[in-house]
């Protein structure tokens, strides 16, 4: 049994491990590696079918909680996903990460390019990480500090409070100009003092 559980976590794991951090699985690959995962573990050797006694969810748990550590695939492929997400807010550089941003205009993760433009990759890729979605669950990991404020977008991004501007102020964010710009391009130091330089559709009533 030990060793078996060795090889699911070094070799079955491994042998998917560049298609899921490129690609998101389909429900029946992920559910199909599970089936052999499972079976591997519990049948391993044996002609006839075999119990399983321990659900697969506890079998995948991590040590401290009682499980044996295996990574459960469906997650595991949404966490090698979103570490591109990470790589391209940090100050990683690299050829891909300028394709990425002179295509969708921002360094953050996020664009407002429109969805027929862009590619599978980008869409998977931003429904792993929750984007548009009420839990924004990658965006709320995320602690920003604004620095120049050349990365961190004054509207979308969680930088003042612990909610974004956009959902704090709907209305304005409605009317502004400025979807998708930086801090730092929105923003200039100006007689002593930051002066902000924010652009509306219209003129605000007081």
């Amino acid at each position: 049994m030990a060793g078996r559980i060795c090889l699911l976590k070094s070799v079955f794991t491994a042998i998917p491990l560049f298609y899921l951090s490129i690609f998101k699985a389909p429900a029946a690959v992920c559910n199909n590696i599970r089936s052999i995962q499972r079976k591997f573990l519990w049948e391993w050797g044996r002609q006839n079918k075999s119990i399983s006694w321990v659900s697969w969810d506890n079998v995948c748990k991590p040590l401290q909680e009682g499980g044996l550590g295996v990574k459960e695939i469906r997650s595991f492929n949404s966490a090698l996903l979103a570490k591109w997400k990470w790589r391209l807010m940090n100050g990683e550089g690299g050829k891909w990460k300028e394709v990425i941003v002179s295509k969708y205009g921002i360094a953050s993760g996020s664009s407002q390019v429109r969805l027929k433009h862009q590619s599978w990759w980008w869409r998977d890729l931003a429904k792993v990480c929750g984007d548009g979605n009420e839990d924004e669950w990658f965006q709320k990991a995320c602690q920003w500090k604004v620095g120049n404020g050349i990365t961190v977008r004054l509207w979308e991004d969680v930088w003042l409070q612990t909610t974004s501007l956009k959902k704090l102020y709907p209305r304005l964010y409605s009317v502004s100009c400025d979807k998708g710009k930086t801090v730092g391009e929105v923003e200039r130091w100006g007689e002593d003092r930051w002066r902000w330089g924010l652009n509306w559709r219209r003129e605000r009533f007081e």
